[in-house]
C-alpha cells in the first residue's frame, strides 16, 4: 500500500528539512562562499581541508535546492524498503566516502586531464542523492509506462507510432538530471561519483559496506515500524475475513421458520 508524505521515513524527512534549513541560513547570513571547493586556492594554497567535510551540507541557489527537495521526497521509498537504520547508515557512509573521493578525483585526475581548467566543485549533497538514486533505479520497479508521440500525424494508441516511451519513474530521473546539470562540469562529476559509490555499495565492492549505526539510536523507530507493520497486517487480515464472509453464501433457513416469517407481521 502506497503511503503518502514521509510516513515511515523519518530519516528522509530529517534529511530534507536539514538541507532546506542549512541552505536558507547560508543565504541569509551570507556564508555561501564557504561551502564550495576550488582545488586552487582553497586546498593547495590555503589548506582549507575543512571544506571537504562541509561542501555537501548546503546548496548555493534556489534552483538546486528545489530539484534536490523533489528528488529526496521521491526517494523516501528507499528508506521504507531498507529500514530506518540501514538507510541512515547508508547515508552516512555515502556522505563520508563521496566527500573525500570527489575532491580527490577532481584534484588528481580531472584537473590534469583538462589542463588544470576544471577546478570547481559546487556545494550540495548531490553525490549522496545520486547514491540513493542508484538504489532507487535497481530496487524500485516501474508501475506503468506511457509514450510521448513525436509526430502529430501519429494515431493515438498505435504501438508502432514513433515516440519516446517513459515510465512513472521518469519524473525522478528528470529532476535528478536537472540537479546534475545545474553547474557542470563539477555537478556532473559529483553526480557520477555518487552513482558509482551507490552501486558499488550495493554490490559489496566497498570496504565496510556492511557497517551500521548503533542499534540503540533507532530503538524507538524500530518499535514504530513494527507497530505500523502489525497494524497493516491486522487491517489486511480483517479485510480478507470480511471479503470471505461476504463471498460465503448464507446457510438456508429451515422451511418452518420461513413460513412463520411470512405470517409474523400479520399477528
Amino acid at each position: 500500500m502506497q503511503q503518502s508524505g514521509f510516513r515511515s521515513a523519518p530519516v528522509s524527512k530529517a534529511f530534507l528539512f536539514a538541507l532546506v534549513v542549512s541552505s536558507l541560513l547560508a543565504s541569509i547570513i551570507d556564508v555561501k562562499h564557504y561551502f564550495h571547493i576550488q582545488i586552487v586556492p582553497h586546498l593547495w594554497v590555503y589548506g582549507q581541508l575543512w571544506r571537504v567535510l562541509v561542501w555537501q551540507t548546503s546548496y548555493a541557489n534556489a534552483g538546486e535546492l528545489l530539484f534536490a527537495s523533489l528528488v529526496i521526497y521521491h526517494l523516501r521509498t528507499i528508506e521504507r524498503l531498507f529500514g530506518t537504520r540501514k538507510f541512515a547508515s547508508f547515508l552516512v557512509y555515502s556522505f563520508v566516502t563521496t566527500s573525500i573521493i570527489a575532491p580527490l578525483l577532481l584534484a588528481f585526475i580531472f584537473r590534469p586531464l583538462t589542463a588544470w581548467k576544471m577546478n570547481y566543485l559546487p556545494p550540495g549533497p548531490t553525490p549522496v542523492i545520486f547514491a540513493v538514486l542508484a538504489q532507487y533505479y535497481a530496487s524500485i520497479p516501474g508501475i506503468y509506462k506511457f509514450k510521448l508521440l513525436t509526430s502529430s500525424s501519429s494515431v493515438e494508441g498505435d504501438a508502432d507510432a514513433p515516440g519516446v516511451t517513459l515510465s512513472d519513474k521518469s519524473y525522478v530521473y528528470f529532476f535528478s538530471a536537472q540537479l546534475a546539470l545545474c553547474q557542470p562540469p563539477g555537478s556532473m562529476l559529483a553526480a557520477a561519483v555518487g552513482w558509482v559509490i551507490g552501486y558499488a555499495w550495493r554490490m559489496d565492492l566497498l570496504p565496510k559496506s556492511k557497517w551500521r549505526l548503533p542499534s540503540y539510536l533507532f530503538q524507538d523507530s524500530q518499535a514504530m515500524e513494527f507497530e505500523i507493520l502489525r497494524r497493516r497486517l491486522r487491517d489486511q487480515d480483517e479485510a480478507t475475513t470480511d471479503g470471505a464472509q461476504a463471498a460465503t453464501p448464507a446457510a438456508p433457513r429451515p422451511l418452518v421458520r420461513q413460513v412463520l416469517d411470512q405470517f409474523r407481521g400479520a399477528f
